[in-house]
């Protein structure tokens, strides 16, 4: 009986699994695939933020899902800051010196290379630096985000 009952929970466990696997469908056709290469993204600088540059990349920060690209030139700086929403960065190129604070603190940088992944909570206090050869790395988040700088 007892061995019944366990191959009846079995089955029903696997029912239950299969149930929340979604069917595979066919693939979308190939000219919805939306192709962004990094020579078609245009960077533009923030003068009060020399040295670096901002590219859209796909949706609107204004309001719902958006990805950034953010370029840094070697030893480029962000003041301490925060962003309303949670902000998703991916090391894509060079050393991204980042730091969480409300006072620049060079020493408190630490050196994050390709791959590296940070998740900084809505309202985190932080800054960051280019390394030694600059760095590229991708922003993600829902919007409406923006870039509120920390007063001393």
């Amino acid at each position: 009986m007892q061995r019944q009952t366990s191959n009846q929970l079995c089955t029903l466990l696997a029912s239950l699994l299969l149930g929340l696997v979604a069917p595979v469908t066919a693939a979308p056709a190939a000219d919805s695939v939306l192709t962004i290469t990094p020579d078609a993204l245009d960077y533009r600088e923030d003068p009060r933020l020399p040295g670096t540059g901002l590219a859209r990349v796909h949706g609107d920060p204004t309001q719902g899902p958006y990805l950034l690209r953010a370029r840094f030139d070697p030893g480029a700086r962000t003041p301490p800051h925060t962003h309303p929403d949670t902000r998703i960065v991916t090391v894509l190129e060079g050393i991204y010196r980042f730091g969480a604070g409300s006072t620049f603190d060079s020493t408190a940088l630490q050196d994050y290379g390709p791959g590296v992944v940070l998740v900084i909570p809505a309202g985190t206090p932080h800054f960051s630096e280019g390394g030694r050869d600059g760095a590229v790395v991708q922003e993600s988040g829902t919007g409406p985000t923006g870039m509120q700088f920390v007063e001393p």
